[in-house]
């Protein structure tokens, strides 16, 4: 069904930077944006790397306990112990910065406003069950229905002109934000995420594939994984 919205993960998406960013200014100095942003992908990177190499599994270990499962396993387990990991470490690589570069922190700045803004029309697309991977590890026939997990290509939004407008402003934003707060680690981290993808991809697309079909191939033909097209593409010509 078209039209649909999904504003509490496109709110939340930027109420954090909201609340980092002020953090940030009444501390004096980077600190809450940086660790929010190493945080959230690096646990992003953990979960990619232990969901899609190894689906058949998880979808065979939440068959039979749920959605409410893979989210514990997810948010409070992958997620939180990777924050954990990076929060105890946070005095050593919080200090891996450069000073005094002006021109850089501005397109940082740039890159982290627009990614927002673009990351939050996507997920104002997606909602939480596609964002959280649920849509994958429940496909249809196997704890979709059960678990109310919506099964839907998104031709909505960004989408519209690009693939994979999140991995875009993934990207960007962990760019951008060690761009703006002068972090050598969060350059690396960019790096990893990038590395990560060209790993991730291959198999996520396979898998499109399998429960989408056609329309998804013929979505693939029309627009861009990464570089986006000038013309919005619309459903009547993915599912011509």
């Amino acid at each position: 069904m078209n039209g649909e919205r999904h504003l509490a993960p496109a709110a939340a998406w930027v109420a954090s930077f909201v609340v980092c960013g002020f953090g940030d200014w009444l501390l004096g100095r980077w600190v809450l944006t940086p660790l929010f942003v190493a945080a959230f992908y690096g646990g992003m990177i953990v979960i990619d790397l232990l969901t899609y190499p190894i689906l058949a599994f998880w979808r065979g270990w939440l068959r039979r306990r749920g959605l409410l499962a893979w989210y514990l396993v997810e948010v409070v387990g992958l997620w939180g112990g990777t924050t954990v990991v990076l929060v105890i470490l946070a005095p050593w690589w919080l200090g891996w910065r450069w000073y005094g570069v002006l021109p850089l922190q501005v397109i940082g700045g740039v890159l982290v406003l627009v990614s927002v803004g673009v990351g939050a029309w996507a997920c104002l697309k997606m909602g939480w069950a596609r964002l959280l991977f649920a849509g994958a590890l429940f496909p249809p026939g196997a704890g979709a229905e059960e678990n109310n997990v919506p099964q839907r290509l998104v031709l909505e939004g960004p989408y519209r002109y690009v693939r994979n407008p999140l991995y875009d402003t993934d990207f960007a934003l962990i760019l951008g934000t060690g761009l703006l707060a002068q972090k050598w680690f969060l350059i690396l981290l960019a790096a990893l995420y990038a590395a990560q993808l060209a790993l991730q991809l291959p198999l996520e697309e396979r898998e499109l594939r399998a429960r989408f079909g056609r329309p998804y191939r013929r979505y693939c033909e029309l627009v861009p994984r990464f570089i986006p097209r000038r013309r919005p593409v619309n459903e009547r010509e993915v599912n011509r």
